[in-house]
């Protein structure tokens, strides 16, 4: 089995959306200065003997003209022709029609835009996270980062859908690759993955459930981007857990720090 990590580019914002209160004012600095982070935009592709699977989509290749404005403004999204899906994919001779799982840890838009590519595939999804983001947008509610372009897409795509329920809590998709279902906490429902490597060892695919190690060292810290907060510290504290009893290397859904020490698709894999 091998695991690729692929580099689709990466998005500037203020990182109290990351961490909440990270730039709070203080009596001896009453006008913190923002901090303008770059976060890292990442897919993960396993090559295993009953086929391929794919964590996360990345952003939708048209986004300049089909996201909505205050995207843009709040979180640009820079990447070049080689960084998008469908290109990091070819470069290791995967077509999408290869793909025979796709597992999408939430609904959001750097996270599903490249869903409608996968016909073939399976499409793993929190329950709720479907269920509520489908029902939005058929409602016309607010949908903030959960995209009606991006809906709109995989509706017309006629995905075939698997719903993972509230009891699962834990489900084997392959030999050595186990979703988790976080539940509730970033967004209306989260999902993991954790992969069993041989030589590399466990690692535990979290996506945004938990943004980066600043918000969980020395101590959970909620983002500022957030649904359910009591569901994510929740989560936090299970990933930490997890991570300990299962001997797991976290991966974490935009740490650039730990990001620039990963081994990129087009320089190798983990084994």
């Amino acid at each position: 089995m091998k695991f690729y990590v692929l580099d689709l580019g990466y998005e500037k914002l203020d990182k109290s959306a990351l961490v909440a209160g990270c730039t709070n004012a203080k009596t001896y600095n009453p006008e913190p200065k923002a901090i303008w982070q770059k976060i890292p935009i990442q897919a993960y592709l396993i090559e295993h003997p009953e086929g391929y699977i794919l964590f996360d989509t990345g952003c939708d290749p048209e986004f300049k003209t089909s996201w909505p404005a205050f995207i843009e403004e709040d979180s640009p999204y820079y990447v070049t022709e080689e960084q998008l899906l469908l290109n990091r994919l070819a470069q290791l001779n995967v077509k999408p029609e290869d793909i025979k799982y796709v597992v999408i840890s939430h609904l959001h838009v750097d996270h599903a835009g490249g869903l409608k590519n996968f016909k073939n595939a399976t499409v793993y999804v929190n329950n709720e996270e479907f269920t509520t983001t489908v029902c939005n947008y058929v409602k016309g509610e607010d949908l903030n980062v959960h995209v009606p372009c991006d809906i709109e897409a995989f509706i017309q795509a006629k995905l075939k859908w698997r719903t993972v329920m509230p009891e699962e809590k834990e489900l084997e998709l392959v030999p050595g690759v186990t979703l988790l279902n976080f539940g509730s906490g970033h967004s209306w429902g989260m999902l993991g993955m954790k992969v069993e490597l041989e030589n590399t060892g466990n690692l535990l695919c979290v996506a945004d459930s938990v943004y980066m190690k600043d918000n969980l060292y020395p101590s959970i810290k909620i983002p500022g981007i957030i649904y359910d907060s009591v569901g994510y510290v929740r989560t936090a504290k299970f990933i930490l857990d997890y991570i300990e009893k299962n001997n797991c290397k976290l991966l974490y859904g935009h740490d650039i720090e730990q990001f620039d020490t990963l081994t990129k698709s087009q320089d190798g894999f983990y084994d």
